[in-house]
């Protein structure tokens, strides 16, 4: 039980100092707890215990899960996003810490009326991994999306590219491509200036290029001017 408060303890300071967001963290927390939960002697114990609970400690903890990944779902929209070193960071601001309490509560409610319902397994510390995992996957389903909307790479998406020595993409379904142009232009839309060097030098070497046809042009410019100024010595 002191482990699992000091992991939130932890969480809740890294929430409110900022991190990099890292994709694999934020989907793969919540399937490691619930698995804990349900299946370890730090939780219920396995499927034997989950079959053996009875319907008022099934109900109670039905009822629970839904307030805490309804918790989870807020914690997911209060998070802000922003963008350091071209990667995307999360913040909870100070308000945030209020959807920490309200999680507090709800299990330290639990606590107190399910020995009165006849529910003494969701009411006892068993249950606190499992829902403590039901609660990061409210948060991840809130926050995934409003992290894809932004266009802009995960931490671990930026790592995994760098390793590969390949353009970072943003890890999220869709377009496929990494992070979008900022002008909205796509890359093959872009100008190269060494192409157009090297047709310009090109052209010069082989008398078509912007230059030799410029003096050609000023040549007939020249050669007319005397012409015509030999036409009118003649006339006088």
């Amino acid at each position: 039980m002191l482990t699992v408060v000091a992991v939130v303890a932890a969480v809740v300071v890294r929430q409110g100092r900022g991190s990099p967001l890292r994709l694999r963290r934020v989907l793969s927390a919540p399937v490691a707890l619930v698995g804990l939960g349900l299946f370890t002697g730090v939780g219920l114990g396995g499927l034997a215990a989950v079959r053996a609970l009875g319907p008022a400690d099934a109900a109670l903890l039905l009822a629970g899960a839904a307030a805490v990944a309804a918790v989870g779902v807020g914690q997911g929209r209060t998070l802000r996003l922003e963008t350091r070193g071209g990667v995307l960071w999360t913040r909870m601001p100070p308000a945030g810490l209020g959807w920490w309490l309200l999680l507090a509560g709800l299990r330290g409610a639990m606590s107190l009326v399910g020995p009165g319902l006849g529910a003494p397994v969701a009411a006892s510390s068993a249950t606190v991994v499992l829902l403590l995992g039901v609660n990061r996957l409210g948060q991840a389903v809130a926050l995934v999306p409003r992290a894809r909307a932004t266009g802009v790479p995960a931490a671990d998406a930026v790592a995994t590219a760098e390793g590969r020595g390949a353009p970072a993409r943003t890890g999220w379904s869709g377009s496929g491509s990494g992070h979008p142009p900022v002008d909205g232009r796509s890359a093959a839309a872009s100008p190269d200036p060494g192409r157009g060097r090297e047709r310009r030098r090109l052209g010069r070497e082989a008398g078509t290029g912007p230059d030799r046809r410029a003096g050609r042009g000023s040549g007939r410019r020249t050669s007319s001017g005397v012409r015509r100024e030999r036409r009118r010595g003649g006339a006088r």
